[in-house]
């Protein structure tokens, strides 16, 4: 069986009003492009987007691939609880998914639902699959396992086992389903993240920086991802303030509730994809300190522009970092951010070396051939059953 119709059920995408999950857009751009009709659900809590002051979507919109075709999103409201009420929002995110499904399925026969990470989308998958019997399959994207500590493993794993198949972003995300007996390990492959080639890339650097007014001279450091704790941009300050180079500059690009604290940042805030690779091009190298990812796409965009990174040296990054691409580090210890800055500042040879690398690991991961196995991945487990 070919794959002709599937539907993707997610908690957040983008559109019009708000950007997120954009990793999640581009792989379901390339599955239309394949020729594959896909309906995307994500329910929208009103209660929610109330207190943070996001725009509310509309119930239904529709985005367009690059190359011209549609996709569907269905965003109906739902009321959300607070953190206390999991299991109430839960249900109501399955009872306005279920909805929406029921009424595509009269003019649609989906052959798979494609849901990403466990909570809620993957439950509400499983409980779809119980209802229509239709081959659920979920990607696992989570940093951490923060599902399976809140509802425990005995029932997060009695919440999934009818998946029929699981699409994991990294070896070390495998791993942790293994490990904590959620899924055997004929269940799990492992398609790490992958970007478009058409969106990152790595352009002139000079170009770049007269557009952006930034001096030919100067070093500059990038950095993306959320103001959090978690992605390290209060430790990557505390690096550069160490290092107090006056030539040093750096670019923060994201949002959250800690404020790069630096005196050369040529740049704060967030960016549309298409102006992020002309800041990443104008750079000369990525640092994120980041404790902790499924698979980092910021990490992915950066060796795509030629950016050599400095990352964590736990295995979350194995799957798309090597010693001819980046620098592995203990992203907790100021010191060792700041000498493997030090380090790619002082050595001209070793940042074109790990320049060359970049280019070449992301070469292998091409967003078009991570949708085609993901695909096949699919076909075959649904035809092998």
């Amino acid at each position: 069986m070919k794959l002709k119709n599937i539907c993707i059920i997610t908690y957040e995408y983008p559109s019009k009003k708000r950007m997120a999950y954009t990793f999640l857009e581009q792989l379901v751009n390339e599955f239309t492009d394949l020729g594959i009709n896909c309906h995307v659900i994500v329910p929208q809590s009103i209660s929610r987007n109330i207190l943070r002051g996001f725009k509310i979507n509309k119930r239904k919109y529709n985005r367009i691939t690059s190359n011209n075709n549609i996709v569907k999103v269905y965003s109906p409201y739902h009321l959300t609880y607070g953190k206390k009420h999991i299991n109430k929002n839960l249900k109501n995110y399955i009872k306005s998914t279920d909805k929406i499904y029921k009424k595509l399925t009269k003019k649609i026969k989906f052959d798979a639902i494609y849901a990403h990470f466990i909570f809620p989308a993957g439950i509400c998958a499983c409980e779809l699959k119980n209802k229509y019997n239709v081959p659920a399959f979920l990607a696992y994207g989570e940093h951490s396992d923060y599902t399976i500590n809140y509802f425990g493993k005995e029932k997060t794993k009695e919440m999934l086992s009818n998946i029929d198949g699981v699409i994991s972003v990294s070896t070390e995300n495998k791993n942790r389903l293994i490990e904590n007996d959620i899924f055997n390990e004929s269940v799990v492959d492992v398609f790490p993240n992958a970007i478009n080639d058409k969106v990152f890339y790595k352009k002139n650097k000079n170009e770049m920086r007269e557009k952006l007014n930034i001096n030919k001279n100067d070093f500059v450091i990038a950095f993306v991802g959320r103001f959090i704790e978690r992605k390290g941009i209060d430790r990557l300050c505390q690096a550069l303030n160490a290092i107090n180079g006056d030539n040093i500059k750096a670019i923060f690009i994201g949002a959250g509730d800690i404020k790069p604290n630096y005196k050369n940042i040529i740049f704060e805030g967030e960016l549309d994809q298409k102006l992020i690779v002309d800041y990443l091009s104008a750079g000369d190298i990525f640092v994120l300190p980041t404790n902790s990812e499924g698979c980092c796409n910021a990490i992915i965009e950066a060796l795509a522009c030629g950016l050599p990174v400095v990352s964590s040296n736990k295995s979350f990054n194995d799957d798309i970092l090597n010693d001819n691409c980046s620098l592995r580090i203990d992203t907790m210890n100021i010191d060792e951010i700041k000498n493997a800055i030090l380090k790619l500042y002082n050595d001209d040879m070793l940042r074109k070396k790990l320049e060359l690398g970049a280019l070449n690991q992301a070469s292998k991961l091409n967003i078009s051939n991570r949708a085609k196995n993901i695909i096949k991945y699919i076909e075959n487990r649904i035809n092998n059953k």
